[in-house]
């Protein structure tokens, strides 16, 4: 035991090395989330049976490491730990970040790995207005709808934050690789509470979680079926004091059990990143889609364009809502469709491009 330790305080560096090693010792155990919010640092440390020496050394190899993939480890009372993570329950006491969190609101955007074409829809409808709002995404860089989360932020020019459940130096899933790498090069950030070498085990990834939840101003739920860890997800943010938005979805789909779920629960309807906005205190009427501003519209193209949403409208909809004939409204369909504003669906549906 620590018996050389006998200050009444310790300096942040040197607790911050002695906690780290203890950390990685005990193999970065959830039980020690609570145990090192509740105590004093000198007692944790005393309490366990390692020396000063053991756990420096391997705090330091772990830094070098960290070191070399251009990370950093934050310790939970140091300045730039995220506010908004340190009231959370069982807040990590280590992060391992790659980026800088930015400085403006976060949204959670999570759901299923086995995505419908709905509930890609939804994203790709929902992430550019968020990001044109001036919100940046939180999501877990797993399969479906949070490799969709992120690759829209990104290629909207937002900014996204990617919560893994292994240690920075193991990209899981390994098609993710080429993401992970762009997320980094854009700016964006990557999380981890898990040392190096961890490797993508199944109990991580609840864990894991609370952190996509907390690090966000509230949860939006794309699709979940009815044992979905999107589940968890909204869980923990519930337990933060976080809101939830949930996109209903069809009653028929085994994806959207989780999602009727939740709503079944409290949860807030959201049909569009607008209603999302609203709760956030964001003025979504400054949202403008950049590409009907810089693209020249003729009226008649503008009356039809604003009879279309992301909803597919059918033709005889249209023919009604616009008053045109058939051929000149399949002409202004076309013009409308080769300025890439919307795009013909299967039975002569049309909808408008996110």
């Amino acid at each position: 035991m620590l018996q050389s330790i006998d200050k009444k305080h310790l300096d942040l560096e040197k607790e911050k090395l002695l906690l780290l090693g203890l950390y990685l010792r005990e193999k970065a155990s959830f039980r020690l989330c609570k145990f090192f919010e509740e105590n004093d640092p000198i007692l944790i440390i005393k309490s366990f049976p390692y020396s000063e020496k053991e756990l420096v050394a391997l705090a330091k190899d772990e830094l070098k490491g960290c070191e070399r993939l251009k990370a950093r480890i934050i310790y939970f009372k140091e300045a730039d730990y995220p506010e908004v993570l340190k009231t959370i329950p069982y807040k990590p006491p280590f992060l391992y970040v790659i980026g800088e969190f930015p400085k403006k609101p976060t949204l959670a955007v999570v759901g299923t790995r086995k995505p419908t074409p709905y509930g890609k829809q939804i994203v790709e409808s929902f992430v550019p207005d968020l990001v044109r709002a001036g919100v940046a995404t939180v999501s877990g860089l797993a399969r479906g709808i949070d490799t969709f989360v992120h690759r829209i932020t990104l290629k909207e020019g937002g900014q996204t934050i990617a919560v893994l459940g292994t240690g920075l130096d193991l990209i899981y899933p390994p098609e993710n690789r080429d993401l992970f790498f762009k997320i980094i090069d854009s700016g964006s950030t990557i999380v981890s509470e898990f040392s190096l070498k961890t490797s993508p085990r199944r109990e991580n990834f609840p864990r894991r979680n609370r952190i996509v939840s907390g690090l966000s101003n509230g949860v939006l739920v794309v699709e979940a079926g009815d044992k979905s860890g999107t589940l968890i997800t909204a869980k923990w943010a519930q337990e933060q004091g976080k809101d939830v938005f949930v996109c209903p979805g069809n009653i028929f789909s085994e994806q959207s059990r989780g999602t009727h779920y939740l709503l079944k629960n409290g949860a807030i309807p959201a049909t569009s990143a607008q209603d999302i906005l609203f709760y956030l205190g964001i003025d979504y009427k400054k949202i403008e889609h950049k590409e009907a501003q810089e693209i020249k519209l003729s009226q008649d193209e503008r009356k039809v364009l604003e009879c279309l949403t992301q909803y597919p409208t059918h033709l005889e909809k249209l023919l009604a809502d616009t008053g045109y004939d058939l051929p000149q409204l399949l002409s202004l369909l076309t013009e409308l469709e080769l300025k890439g504003l919307i795009k013909s669906l299967p039975g002569k549906f049309y909808q408008r491009c996110s």
